[in-house]
């Protein structure tokens, strides 16, 4: 029995030949090693949670995809949430680490659960504790390029449709924009700002609703892409061109951003490097009990023609 146990638990000194003839044997009888047997004994499950506010929308996707191509050669699987129960799901501790894209989870459970045997990264916003990594886009920079381009190409009356609130991802994109706006000489106080929700729906509402309010607004940035094309859609539902009366502008770089028309300038997050290196840096922490540290992705300033000179075009829209 010891050697059987050693052959399938890729342990002990037995012969290859020894080896090939247990694997054969349990291959024929269907056999498959109990996981909740092997993690009372190992203390691991060689899984990994997921917790996502939902599974709707193009970014969660290629994170998912991303995530699990990271960590499957690295012999873990991934477990992915999304439920009224994630904090219930946390807390009980079924799987070796958290990745968490969830704004809903509050930083108190985070502060509750995290532990040297118990890692966590966090994708969504900056918290100081010792075994969570923050891996995280820069949003203040990307947001600050948006603005900054929309004043580049001239307009002077510009609009935001923002998310969430209450989520750091919408208050580090405000913030962005903000800089952008007070170099510019223009007080944010003046600026309209529509609250959304992050979906195309709300940005056909947000479009419709400035329209009627803010008659000489002649650019509009929306805090992601699926906004910004709902917001294109009621512009030009309202007769206005795009981007000649107005300019749109968005964020994520959603692929189908580049297929509607007009195109949509946007600013580019990584999803493949980003979920990538949120996996790596979990599996860095539960192998090798490395401590939290904050990790900051890169943003860029796509041009498409929602926001290009009809007349010169534009140039860097891969």
């Amino acid at each position: 029995m010891a050697t059987v146990s050693y052959v399938l638990n890729d342990k002990g000194n037995i012969s290859e030949e020894t080896r090939k003839r247990v694997l054969d044997v349990a291959e024929r009888l269907g056999y498959r090693p109990s996981g909740a047997a092997r993690s009372l004994k190992t203390r691991k499950t060689g899984n990994i949670g997921v917790y996502l506010p939902g599974f709707a929308g193009p970014v969660f996707g290629e994170i998912l995809q991303a995530l699990h191509d990271a960590v499957f050669p690295l012999g873990f699987e991934i477990i992915a949430c999304s439920t009224q129960q994630s904090d219930r799901l946390l807390v009980e501790r079924h799987v070796d680490g958290a990745i968490i894209l969830n704004s809903f989870i509050t930083d108190d459970t985070i502060e509750q659960i995290q532990s040297a045997d118990y890692p966590v990264v966090v994708m969504e916003r900056i918290v100081k504790m010792p075994h969570v990594s923050c891996v995280v886009a820069d949003n203040c920079k990307g947001s600050y390029m948006a603005v900054k381009h929309l004043l580049d190409i001239g307009r002077k009356n510009i609009a935001l449709i923002v998310g969430n609130p209450e989520s750091h991802e919408n208050s580090q994109r405000l913030e962005g924009a903000k800089k952008a706006f007070q170099e510019a000489g223009i007080d944010i106080s003046t600026v309209p700002i529509v609250h959304g929700a992050f979906s195309e729906e709300i940005g056909v509402y947000a479009m419709t609703s400035i329209l009627q309010s803010y008659k000489d607004v002649d650019g509009v940035f929306c805090f992601n892409d699926e906004m910004a094309i709902g917001a294109i859609k009621a512009a030009m539902r309202a007769g206005k061109s795009v981007p000649g009366d107005i300019a749109v502008i968005g964020f994520d770089d959603i692929y189908i951003g580049s297929c509607i028309n007009p195109a949509l300038s946007t600013i580019r997050v990584d999803k493949w490097s980003w979920g990538h290196l949120a996996a790596t840096t979990l599996v860095d922490m539960i192998n090798n009990g490395s401590p939290g540290r904050l990790i900051t992705l890169p943003t860029k300033l796509i041009v498409r023609q929602s926001t290009a000179d009809p007349v010169f075009g534009y140039s860097n829209n891969k």
